[in-house]
């Protein structure tokens, strides 16, 4: 009997495609650990960033990773290449890039946001685009579909001198 069992557990393990995908361990709000968004390269200046349109509920779908109103922030080094997969995991299109301020509609860096930012990438769809991160300050992650940042689809990326990158989840304002 033991054997069959293990017979049916091996069929179902097969028909539901293998082991379960590792969850992504969620803090306090249920939203995904935003470290799981960035990893880096020391040696070659490289950042990369998930950005994940979008995704669930939080802020009314209007959200990078389950983040919006400022609650996501991105430090880089001054000078380092950043690399962004962007993948709207919406129900309606979204765009990531990289602007200077407040509504502002153009990148902030050549290359600085997803393809056609205003008109957005369509429910699950990916783009990767990248940039130097050439001078120091504070910027928005938003997507330039329009009404988007106005109903709060921002998060923060600050290019600092010095030190490395790194992500941390704030309150929003």
């Amino acid at each position: 009997m033991l054997r069959g069992a293990a017979v049916i557990a091996s069929v179902v393990f097969f028909l539901a495609g293998g082991p379960p995908a590792p969850a992504r361990n969620a803090g306090p709000s249920g939203r995904p650990d935003p470290h799981h968004f960035l990893t880096w390269a020391s040696k070659r200046h490289v950042v990369y960033l998930t950005l994940l349109a979008g995704l669930g509920g939080g802020n009314n779908g209007f959200n990078f990773g389950g983040y919006g109103r400022g609650e996501l922030l991105v430090t880089v080094p001054l000078g380092w290449r950043v690399i962004v997969d962007c993948e709207n995991r919406g129900t309606v299109r979204h765009s990531c890039a990289v602007v200077k301020g407040s509504l502002s509609t153009r990148p902030a860096f050549p290359g600085a946001s997803s393809p056609a930012p205003t008109t957005g990438l369509s429910p699950g769809a990916k783009a990767t685009f990248s940039f130097i991160a050439a001078r120091a300050g504070s910027f928005r992650i938003v997507s330039l579909v329009p009404g988007q940042e106005q109903a709060r689809m921002y998060d923060v990326l600050d290019v600092v001198r010095g030190g490395r990158p790194s992500i941390s989840a704030r309150p929003g304002p």
